[in-house]
């Protein structure tokens, strides 16, 4: 079994200052295998937040595969934002990256999908690389068929009807396709600040889209909240833990065996199946 903790958003600078002070108990409960942090580690981007962000990552135990946010760039001083809008998070989180994670049961690897400018207005959009896509498949490859593969990015690649956030990221529909065209079997994402499990069928084949909540006092109406994903050599199944103002509480769980996540595999096709989403009251 492989017990995985998504935590997404927790923007230091802002964080839940209470339900970060409640996670310990919980991770000793959840006894973790790896932790994954899907961006927005920081609300400003400035050292001061990096350097709790940091901190708060060296008291996790076990391994963590990262990526960083829209939020993770200089939020003031553009000419850092457009020459360096990453080097304070390769200064201070890279340290903390694993880079891969892989065991029995699993193989997570992470993508870049935030931007420091881009030629629009918007610039929290995210961009998926479809080059930088294609090696991360490579290497999914390179783990064999017997492992799930899941890709950590920040921004959802297609954002559910339910999300309070309605953008499109650059190139998510045809990496959703490309995903599941290569047997990946879930993108764990966050930015929208509600935790959410979509399966989808963008190829032919079945893909889930898992979100994580966010950790920090920019709820839009919901409970603070991290995943606590587990994989086993039957099925996957995801639980979102939510905090109450007191205690962490679990949610109910969705469950998929694994047969029928990754049965194209075998050579059968996917069934079709509706959007699933969480409970993100609490």
């Amino acid at each position: 079994m492989t017990s995985i903790l998504q935590f997404a958003d927790i923007h230091f600078g802002v964080e839940d200052t209470a339900a970060l002070a409640q996670l310990e108990a919980v991770i000793d409960r959840l006894q973790p295998d790896v932790s994954v942090i899907s961006g927005d580690i920081t609300q400003s981007g400035s050292e001061e937040e990096f350097e709790a962000a940091a901190k708060w990552l060296g008291g996790l135990p076990g391994p963590k595969i990262i990526c960083p946010g829209n939020h993770d760039t200089p939020m003031y001083g553009i000419i850092d934002r457009v020459v360096r809008p990453f080097d304070r998070y390769s200064d201070y989180i890279d340290p903390h990256d694993d880079g891969e994670f892989m065991d029995d049961n699993v193989v997570i690897q992470s993508m870049n999908t935030a931007r420091g400018v881009q030629m629009k207005l918007d610039w929290s959009v995210g961009v998926v690389d479809m080059d930088e896509l294609e090696q991360i498949i490579t290497r999914f490859h390179q783990a064999g068929p017997d492992r799930l593969r899941f890709l950590n990015v920040h921004h959802p690649f297609v954002y559910p009807p339910e999300a309070p956030l309605q953008k499109e990221t650059d190139n998510g529909p045809e990496a959703l396709a490309r995903l599941a065209d290569a047997n990946c079997d879930a993108v764990l994402s966050g930015h929208v600040h509600i935790p959410f499990v979509v399966e989808r069928e963008p190829g032919g084949s079945e893909l889930l889209s898992v979100s994580a909540g966010t950790l920090s006092t920019r709820r839009r109406g919901n409970d603070a909240a991290f995943n606590h994903i587990v994989v086993d050599a039957d099925e996957i199944a995801i639980r979102m833990v939510s905090f109450d103002g007191t205690e962490f509480l679990d949610s109910e769980m969705f469950r998929k065996r694994r047969d029928e996540l990754s049965e194209w595999r075998r050579g059968a096709g996917a069934m079709r199946k509706e959007a699933v989403v969480l409970d993100t009251q609490g």
